[in-house]
Protein backbone atom coordinates (compact mmCIF):
# COMPACT_ATOMS: atom_id res chain seq x y z
CA UNK A 1 0.00 0.00 0.00
CA UNK A 2 1.14 3.61 -0.89
CA UNK A 3 0.65 4.85 2.86
CA UNK A 4 2.52 1.79 4.34
CA UNK A 5 5.53 2.45 2.40
CA UNK A 6 5.25 6.55 2.94
CA UNK A 7 5.53 5.99 6.61
CA UNK A 8 8.32 3.42 6.04
CA UNK A 9 10.20 6.05 4.07
CA UNK A 10 9.66 9.01 6.21
CA UNK A 11 10.43 6.97 9.92
CA UNK A 12 13.50 6.02 7.84
CA UNK A 13 14.38 10.01 6.50
CA UNK A 14 13.52 11.11 10.50
CA UNK A 15 15.83 8.36 12.08
CA UNK A 16 18.80 9.44 9.33
CA UNK A 17 18.05 13.31 10.69
CA UNK A 18 18.50 12.18 14.17
CA UNK A 19 22.03 10.15 13.60
CA UNK A 20 23.39 13.19 11.28
CA UNK A 21 22.62 15.14 14.55
CA UNK A 22 23.92 12.77 16.58
CA UNK A 23 27.25 12.77 14.60
CA UNK A 24 27.68 16.74 14.71
CA UNK A 25 27.45 16.28 18.25
CA UNK A 26 30.24 14.11 18.28
CA UNK A 27 31.54 15.80 16.18
CA UNK A 28 31.38 18.73 18.45
CA UNK A 29 32.28 17.25 21.39
CA UNK A 30 35.20 15.69 19.96
CA UNK A 31 36.84 18.25 19.51
CA UNK A 32 39.18 20.39 16.62
CA UNK A 33 41.73 17.70 15.07
CA UNK A 34 40.02 14.29 17.16
CA UNK A 35 41.08 11.41 14.87
CA UNK A 36 37.68 9.33 13.60
CA UNK A 37 38.08 6.66 16.03
CA UNK A 38 37.72 9.72 18.94
CA UNK A 39 34.59 11.23 16.62
CA UNK A 40 33.32 7.26 16.32
CA UNK A 41 33.25 6.93 20.41
CA UNK A 42 31.63 10.40 20.73
CA UNK A 43 28.85 9.02 18.29
CA UNK A 44 28.30 5.42 19.67
CA UNK A 45 28.04 7.47 22.91
CA UNK A 46 25.15 10.02 21.17
CA UNK A 47 23.20 7.07 20.07
CA UNK A 48 22.61 5.35 23.10
CA UNK A 49 21.77 8.45 24.62
CA UNK A 50 19.20 8.99 21.68
CA UNK A 51 18.16 5.49 22.38
CA UNK A 52 17.76 5.45 25.68
CA UNK A 53 15.44 8.52 25.52
CA UNK A 54 13.97 6.71 22.61
CA UNK A 55 12.96 3.32 25.05
CA UNK A 56 11.85 5.72 27.85
CA UNK A 57 9.34 7.59 25.79
CA UNK A 58 7.82 4.31 24.74
CA UNK A 59 7.92 2.92 28.39
CA UNK A 60 6.07 6.32 29.17
CA UNK A 61 3.61 5.90 26.82
CA UNK A 62 3.04 2.19 27.53
CA UNK A 63 2.60 3.08 31.18
CA UNK A 64 0.20 6.12 30.42
CA UNK A 65 -1.87 3.68 28.39
CA UNK A 66 -1.86 1.08 31.18
CA UNK A 67 -2.98 3.67 33.68
CA UNK A 68 -5.69 4.64 31.02
CA UNK A 69 -7.34 1.99 30.30
CA UNK A 70 -7.22 1.11 34.42
CA UNK A 71 -9.16 4.21 35.22
CA UNK A 72 -11.22 3.38 32.44
CA UNK A 73 -12.23 -0.02 33.76
CA UNK A 74 -12.67 1.26 36.92
CA UNK A 75 -15.16 3.63 35.65
CA UNK A 76 -17.15 1.13 33.58
CA UNK A 77 -17.29 -0.77 37.00
CA UNK A 78 -18.95 1.99 38.66
CA UNK A 79 -16.09 2.27 41.39
CA UNK A 80 -15.02 6.04 40.79
CA UNK A 81 -16.69 8.88 39.25
CA UNK A 82 -15.11 11.62 37.67
CA UNK A 83 -15.60 15.08 39.32
CA UNK A 84 -14.41 17.84 36.69
CA UNK A 85 -11.94 16.68 34.32
CA UNK A 86 -9.00 15.26 35.61
CA UNK A 87 -10.44 14.53 38.89
CA UNK A 88 -11.89 11.52 40.19
CA UNK A 89 -14.01 10.77 43.47
CA UNK A 90 -14.37 7.01 44.86
CA UNK A 91 -18.16 6.06 44.14
CA UNK A 92 -20.65 4.32 46.53
CA UNK A 93 -20.02 1.09 44.91
CA UNK A 94 -16.24 1.58 45.13
CA UNK A 95 -16.60 2.29 49.07
CA UNK A 96 -18.31 -0.69 49.44
CA UNK A 97 -15.50 -2.56 47.71
CA UNK A 98 -12.89 -1.04 49.71
CA UNK A 99 -14.77 -2.04 52.64
CA UNK A 100 -15.23 -5.65 51.66
CA UNK A 101 -11.70 -5.67 50.21
CA UNK A 102 -10.12 -4.78 53.48
CA UNK A 103 -12.58 -6.24 56.00
CA UNK A 104 -11.60 -10.15 54.03
CA UNK A 105 -8.73 -10.54 56.00
CA UNK A 106 -7.96 -11.04 59.72
CA UNK A 107 -5.84 -8.69 61.81
CA UNK A 108 -2.08 -9.17 61.67
CA UNK A 109 -1.00 -8.89 64.98
CA UNK A 110 -0.99 -11.41 67.67
CA UNK A 111 -0.24 -11.73 71.34
CA UNK A 112 3.44 -12.76 71.21
CA UNK A 113 4.37 -15.73 73.62
CA UNK A 114 8.58 -15.92 73.82
CA UNK A 115 9.62 -19.73 74.43
CA UNK A 116 13.38 -21.59 74.63
CA UNK A 117 12.31 -23.80 71.70
CA UNK A 118 13.03 -22.59 67.99
CA UNK A 119 10.16 -22.82 65.94
CA UNK A 120 10.12 -23.31 61.35
CA UNK A 121 7.20 -21.81 59.54
CA UNK A 122 7.52 -23.12 56.35
CA UNK A 123 4.72 -22.15 53.45
CA UNK A 124 3.91 -22.74 50.17
CA UNK A 125 0.35 -20.48 49.54
CA UNK A 126 -0.95 -20.78 45.55
CA UNK A 127 -0.17 -17.34 43.51
CA UNK A 128 -4.35 -17.58 43.06
CA UNK A 129 -4.56 -16.76 47.27
CA UNK A 130 -1.89 -13.96 47.31
CA UNK A 131 -3.42 -11.24 49.02
CA UNK A 132 -3.58 -14.34 52.34
CA UNK A 133 0.19 -15.31 51.47
CA UNK A 134 1.37 -11.33 52.10
CA UNK A 135 -1.35 -11.51 55.00
CA UNK A 136 0.57 -14.39 56.63
CA UNK A 137 3.87 -13.22 56.13
CA UNK A 138 2.90 -9.85 57.63
CA UNK A 139 1.94 -11.48 60.60
CA UNK A 140 5.01 -13.80 60.82
CA UNK A 141 7.21 -10.86 60.77
CA UNK A 142 4.86 -9.23 63.16
CA UNK A 143 5.29 -12.27 65.66
CA UNK A 144 8.97 -11.68 65.42
CA UNK A 145 10.28 -14.96 62.79
CA UNK A 146 13.38 -14.35 60.54
CA UNK A 147 13.09 -15.58 57.07
CA UNK A 148 15.77 -17.89 56.64
CA UNK A 149 15.37 -18.92 52.78
CA UNK A 150 12.14 -18.20 50.70
CA UNK A 151 8.89 -18.81 52.40
CA UNK A 152 10.59 -20.43 55.61
CA UNK A 153 10.77 -18.53 58.80
CA UNK A 154 12.38 -19.55 62.23
CA UNK A 155 11.44 -17.98 66.12
CA UNK A 156 12.02 -18.53 69.45
CA UNK A 157 7.62 -17.63 69.52
CA UNK A 158 4.86 -19.88 70.48
CA UNK A 159 2.56 -19.89 67.70
CA UNK A 160 -0.72 -18.31 68.90
CA UNK A 161 -4.39 -20.16 68.63
CA UNK A 162 -6.10 -17.33 67.28
CA UNK A 163 -3.81 -17.50 64.28
CA UNK A 164 -4.20 -21.27 63.87
CA UNK A 165 -7.93 -20.83 63.75
CA UNK A 166 -7.23 -17.77 61.26
CA UNK A 167 -5.21 -19.62 58.94
CA UNK A 168 -7.94 -22.76 58.69
CA UNK A 169 -10.68 -19.84 58.75
CA UNK A 170 -8.91 -18.58 55.49
CA UNK A 171 -8.34 -21.93 54.18
CA UNK A 172 -4.85 -21.88 53.97
CA UNK A 173 -4.01 -23.79 56.70
CA UNK A 174 -3.12 -27.00 54.29
CA UNK A 175 -0.28 -25.04 52.87
CA UNK A 176 1.68 -23.88 55.88
CA UNK A 177 3.95 -26.49 57.75
CA UNK A 178 4.96 -25.28 61.58
CA UNK A 179 8.04 -27.27 63.21
CA UNK A 180 9.09 -27.03 66.63
CA UNK A 181 12.50 -28.00 67.28
CA UNK A 182 13.53 -29.48 70.46
CA UNK A 183 16.87 -30.76 70.10
CA UNK A 184 19.77 -27.98 68.09
CA UNK A 185 21.75 -30.48 66.73
CA UNK A 186 23.75 -28.31 63.98
CA UNK A 187 21.07 -25.56 64.53
CA UNK A 188 23.13 -22.62 65.58
CA UNK A 189 21.07 -19.38 64.11
CA UNK A 190 19.10 -19.25 67.35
Amino acid sequence: MKGEILVKVLEMLKDQAINQVDFFNAVLASGYGASMSKIDYEYQKQQKVSQGKKFQLQNLKSRKRRFQKFISKMKQDGLICEIDGDNFAISAKGKVKLVKLKNNLPGRHYEKENQNNPVIISFDVPERLRRKRNWLREVIKNLGFEMIHQSVWIGKVKIPQDMIVDLENLKILEYVEIFEISKKGTLQKL
